[in-house]
């Protein structure tokens, strides 16, 4: 159940959030876990494997709270997409990097109390496994202190057809955070950063195949 309207800032955000609750476990075999595992309140980051791209939306309806995204620059220059995912607290980021921008950009959505969601992969995995994790999620939870909710998803790339005659159900399963304190012990520097990305995506590997973790 959700947590009442406190769970939602944005009134974009709070009807594709219904919406989508509605719509996915209507026509599609829905498997979403771990929900109790995503904290109530704080600052936090989502991360989670990329297969399609639909999976910001899907992944957004799989949690029980609102949550930002990271949307390439690209996507803001036209007005009409930028009032879109900027009503659903997209977060700028430029091709091929991090810069200083982008992380301001991140700590303000977190300061909102709104989680920001990142795939570590960087990019679609369109050969059925996941790819080798970027620097970046690891960068960004060391740089601004914050726990990693490891998330994993399946199913987004599937044809349509087959999603709705539920041969295939739409997966989402919720692990547990990588806490703040864990995250802290990690060294400030690229190994450091590169060494977090694998352990959040061996926790996401973990809910793939039905770890402790999968709640």
């Amino acid at each position: 159940m959700i947590w009442e309207s406190r769970a939602f800032r944005s009134r974009a955000f709070r009807l594709s959030w219904y919406t989508l609750n509605a719509l996915i476990p209507a026509l599609f075999d829905w498997r979403v876990g771990g929900r109790s595992h995503v904290p109530r309140d704080g600052a936090f980051l989502v991360a989670a494997n990329h297969v399609a791209l639909l999976d910001p939306p899907y992944a957004g309806a799989c949690l029980n709270r609102e949550c930002g995204f990271l949307a390439k620059k690209e996507l803001f220059a036209n007005p009409w997409l930028r009032a879109l995912i900027t009503a659903h607290n997209a977060v700028p980021i430029r091709r091929g990097g991090w810069d200083t921008a982008a992380l301001r950009h991140v700590r303000r959505t977190l300061d909102r109390g709104i989680p920001v969601m990142v795939f570590p992969e960087g990019t679609r995995s369109r050969a059925g496994h996941f790819l080798d994790p970027k620097p970046g999620i690891g960068l960004m939870a060391i740089k601004l202190g914050v726990p990693v909710l490891p998330m994993y998803i399946d199913g987004t790339q599937r044809p349509l057809p087959e999603l709705l005659l539920r041969r295939t159900p739409l997966v989402g399963r919720i692990g547990r955070p990588i806490t703040a304190r864990e995250v802290g012990r990690f060294p400030d520097d690229r190994d450091g950063y590169q060494a977090l990305s694998r352990l959040v995506m061996d926790r996401i590997a973990l809910l793939r195949d039905g770890g402790k973790d999968s709640g």
